[in-house]
């Protein structure tokens, strides 16, 4: 089974919960295959339409692991076309209640078993995260949750 860590907008200004980054940090090396997305501001049409700002500080809040494919995106959702040549991709990051969960529904929409990775992922609040670990649970199933 081929599975590859996607490490979800471990930015600065997204980061709620730093004590999150070393726990990634260490993550990484259970993992021969990672992503890790970060937003970018440019170009989004989150920051049209939601009258939000955007990220003060886009630069990583964590340092990946030799050989991540990193890259950026301007949306929600952190799933690339190159995911498809895996099993499983197991997400970590923030927000729970937007980008992983848009995630989590792209993977399993395009065949690849996502695995939700609850310990290692936050949004703004506690309440949000919850909030987005109930949708998860309930659109990807629990047994895709660890």
């Amino acid at each position: 089974m081929k599975k590859a860590l996607l490490i979800i907008d471990v930015q600065k200004s997204a980061v709620t919960r730093p004590d999150l980054i070393k726990k990634i940090e260490i993550l990484q090396n259970d993992y021969e295959y990672i992503f890790a997305s970060f937003f970018k501001n440019e170009g989004s049409s989150l920051l049209k339409f939601l009258d939000w700002e955007g990220y003060e500080d886009e630069s990583p809040a964590f340092f990946p692991k030799k050989d991540t494919v990193v890259f950026t995106k301007s949306g929600y959702s952190s799933y690339l076309p190159v995911m498809k040549e895996f099993d499983e991709i197991h997400l970590c990051g923030f927000d729970t209640d937007a980008c992983v969960y848009k995630t989590a529904l792209d993977l399993i929409e395009n065949d690849v078993r996502p695995i939700v990775l609850k310990d290692y992922c936050f949004s703004k609040n506690q309440t949000l995260h919850e909030t987005g670990m109930k949708l998860i649970k309930r659109n990807i199933g629990e047994k895709n949750i660890r």
